[in-house]
């Protein structure tokens, strides 16, 4: 469980900070001010992320954020206050911190935003990972058509033109969309920022200003500015995930950026200027979102100038041992086991299975396979049945009834996810008479 540090001095503001937190699954220590926090830091105690406000007596946010950085402990920081402009929160930043919530703040933009820390600190620890285990960076592949991808996109990371990736959900969108940013800060020399923003993700009256920011007193509720995605991507990248899900409304004003490279905060007439590259990604056809009236023409045909189509795990077979490897090797030294690989058996399932749910289900389906293995090796038995049963296939010379009766046991057995027990009550039999058929069938 992520454990995060609440520093304000104001007693109210981290009680209520303490609920809504552990409300949300995480652990919460408080600090009533920053020398209080340094302590906890320096004591080594276990501390995820530290939420503090940016005005105190004594030791402020910035503070703590210089003494977070002259100990180099990685600890995120997020800010808040109820008196920095923009020009102070921006600079906050540019030192190192996270990201900032002004007060009053609304409770979603401030999980949203500890979710986003923590994914993307799982991602980068995958990362540093993945490059002990392989030199080929964060991606792992074998396969041809994954080979042309990745010489595509180290073609198109020099320059800044707009990239849709499609493909279906799990296929890996989001880590070539960070592949193409990393690419482009090797080319400068220089760390940049990477902004991704997913549309499902955000309630829908928050979307437009978590993009694109507002001024004080825009509306009811907005007692500060606040700066919003876009302008904090400047110079780097803003990934749009889940393009097709995003409002008209917003589609026409991510149109207006493409084109001008300007947009204004919600309540500013003011046109602010960057120099952002948009990526965008989807898992739907956008061409007939089109032609529904589901989409904008104009924004699609911006989007697409490079389009790259992330193909699904079931068509890039070679590449989905490696990748569980891959996964086997991150939890296994998380949880501490000593599991090599997959046996024979389990890398012959594994490679069959079609995996409707891509490298996201692979993943899932590994991280518990090892979990619950105590074995040197993942075996086919550690693997639920749906991957047990591709191996189940009919012999040269069964019977029609044997066939008739394999395939009976084998639909019994999935629908159960592998219970002896329950398929043996369903067809009418005793568990060691299914048993019996089971082994006579090789189905498990």
């Amino acid at each position: 469980m992520r454990q995060i540090l609440v520093v304000d001095d104001e007693k109210n503001m981290r009680e209520i900070l303490k609920i809504l937190l552990e409300d949300n699954g995480y652990t919460v220590i408080t600090a009533e001010n920053g020398e209080q926090a340094i302590r906890f830091i320096d004591e080594d105690m276990i501390i995820d992320l530290i939420i503090s406000d940016l005005k105190m007596d004594g030791i402020d946010g910035i503070g703590i954020l210089r003494h977070i950085q002259k100990s180099e402990k990685k600890i995120p920081l997020v800010l808040i206050t109820a008196y920095g402009s923009i020009e102070a929160a921006v600079e906050a930043m540019k030192m190192g911190a996270y990201d900032f919530i002004t007060k009053p703040f609304n409770k979603d933009v401030l999980i949203k935003i500890i979710n986003r820390i923590f994914h993307m600190e799982r991602l980068e620890n995958e990362r540093e990972l993945l490059k002990k285990i392989t030199e080929k960076g964060p991606l792992i592949y074998k396969s041809s058509i994954m080979k042309d991808i990745m010489n595509t996109v180290k073609k198109i990371a020099p320059v800044t033109t707009p990239v849709l990736l499609t493909g279906e959900s799990g296929t890996g969108k989001g880590l070539i969309a960070e592949t193409i940013h990393h690419l482009y800060e090797e080319k400068i020399g220089t760390s940049l920022p990477f902004i991704a923003i997913n549309c499902p993700a955000i309630p829908e009256n928050l979307l437009e200003s978590e993009l694109f920011g507002y001024k004080k007193g825009a509306f009811t509720g907005a007692n500060e500015d606040f700066v919003g995605k876009v302008r904090l991507a400047d110079k780097g990248t803003l990934f749009l995930d889940e393009i097709a899900d995003f409002p008209l409304t917003i589609q026409a004003k991510i149109l207006h950026l493409l084109e001008n490279k300007t947009f204004s905060p919600l309540g500013s007439t003011k046109s602010i200027k960057i120099n952002t590259r948009i990526i965008c990604a989807t898992n739907k056809n956008l061409k007939k979102m089109v032609h529904k009236g589901k989409f904008r023409k104009d924004l699609y045909y911006r989007i697409n100038t490079i389009t790259i189509n992330l193909p699904p795990l079931r068509e890039r077979k070679e590449d989905i041992v490696p990748i569980a490897e891959f996964f086997i090797s991150k939890y296994d030294a998380e949880l501490g086991k000593k599991i090599t690989g997959l046996s024979q058996e389990a890398k012959r399932a594994v490679s069959e299975y079609n995996w409707p749910g891509n490298i996201r289900e692979l993943r899932n389906v590994i991280e518990r396979a090892v979990v619950l293995s105590n074995k040197e090796s993942l075996e086919l038995s550690d693997f639920p049945f749906d991957i047990q049963s591709v191996l189940a296939t009919e012999t040269p010379n069964e019977s029609k009834f044997d066939s008739i009766e394999r395939r009976l046991i084998l639909d019994t057995l999935r629908k159960t996810n592998g219970n002896i027990t329950a398929s043996a009550r369903i067809l009418n039999v005793s568990r060691g008479k299914l048993r019996n058929k089971i082994k006579k069938y090789r189905l498990m």
